[in-house]
């Protein structure tokens, strides 16, 4: 909000908004009929999965957020949106626009740093890190033992979890910091949000603050584009493989068998496939509907 919501003064360094979008002077006049009513709008997110990549049908969400909410209600939220079948790890990245770049991958170093890091750690002593710093804070699941370790439940991602931690990079809960915090931050203004689920896979998406709206205590699906896409498919050409099998006339054995895991063996499975241009279907209604409980 950059102006009052009850006498329109703009703010500024003199004028300070509340986040019930009232001026101070406001806000106190206000104050008694306001009270019971005075919550901070929604934050309405936009959230793009490989937005550069995954294009004709692109798969976009847009969510109107408490500002309440925690990070884990938002990745609750998402995975319903998206139609993700809950079954690996995520985390929330909070990423520096200054970060120096990350170096080219190459198996060779890789091999040779993680094997460093697995000495360092099974010796007690400081591990080191991957690459220069890359975020600000990184928000993690809650977990017995932290994010993909054995016992949490998501043992598979564990390994790949290691190259996300940073020692320059705090960890925070995300059932312990809600959206506004960080949100409203001032260093992060001009930061990229990331949320990442499934780090074999890694499938990224892009979250943008594209404004306000009024404020609900659940989270609701206003927009969105395009079929989710099915866990385990492999990563972003998998997705674009399987779309294509649907599509070709006379598809091969192995396009055959994937058309058919898609519809009964995975996780997510759409048992109508995706032809006849259902890699475009969505279905806004049910996921409100599943978002309401």
């Amino acid at each position: 909000m950059s102006s009052c919501a009850a006498c329109s003064k703009a703010e500024s360094d003199l004028v300070r908004l509340l986040s019930c979008a009232r001026c101070t002077e406001c806000q106190a006049t206000h104050w008694p009929m306001h009270r019971s009513e005075c919550k901070a709008p929604n934050y309405l997110l936009r959230i793009s999965l490989f937005p550069s990549e995954i294009q004709n049908p692109s798969v976009t969400k847009t969510l109107s957020c408490p500002s309440s909410a925690t990070f884990s209600g938002l990745h609750e939220a998402i995975q319903t949106a998206f139609g993700w079948a809950g079954t690996y790890t995520y985390d929330f990245k909070i990423k520096d626009p200054n970060a120096e770049p990350e170096p080219e991958f190459d198996l060779t170093t890789y091999m040779a740093r993680r094997m460093a890091q697995d000495s360092a750690r099974n010796s007690g002593r400081a591990v080191p890190d991957s690459g220069p710093r890359q975020n600000f804070p990184r928000i993690i699941e809650e977990a017995p033992y932290g994010p993909g370790r054995p016992l949490g439940g998501k043992g598979v991602d564990h390994m790949q979890n290691q190259d996300r931690v940073h020692s320059q990079t705090p960890e925070v809960k995300s059932h312990k910091i809600k959206l506004g915090k960080v949100f409203e931050n001032k260093e992060y203004e001009e930061a990229v949000i990331e949320y990442e689920y499934d780090f074999g896979d890694c499938w990224e998406h892009d979250i943008e603050i594209v404004g306000r709206v009024l404020a609900t205590t659940k989270f609701v699906c206003t927009e969105g584009e395009g079929h989710g896409v099915l866990e385990d498919i492999g990563n972003i050409r998998g997705w674009l493989n399987l779309k294509e099998a649907f599509k070709v006339i006379h598809p091969t054995k192995d396009q055959k068998e994937k058309m058919k895991w898609a519809k009964s063996g995975a996780s997510n499975a759409d048992p109508e496939g995706l032809g006849n241009g259902r890699d475009r279907f969505w279905d806004k209604d049910d996921i409100n509907e599943m978002l309401s409980h």
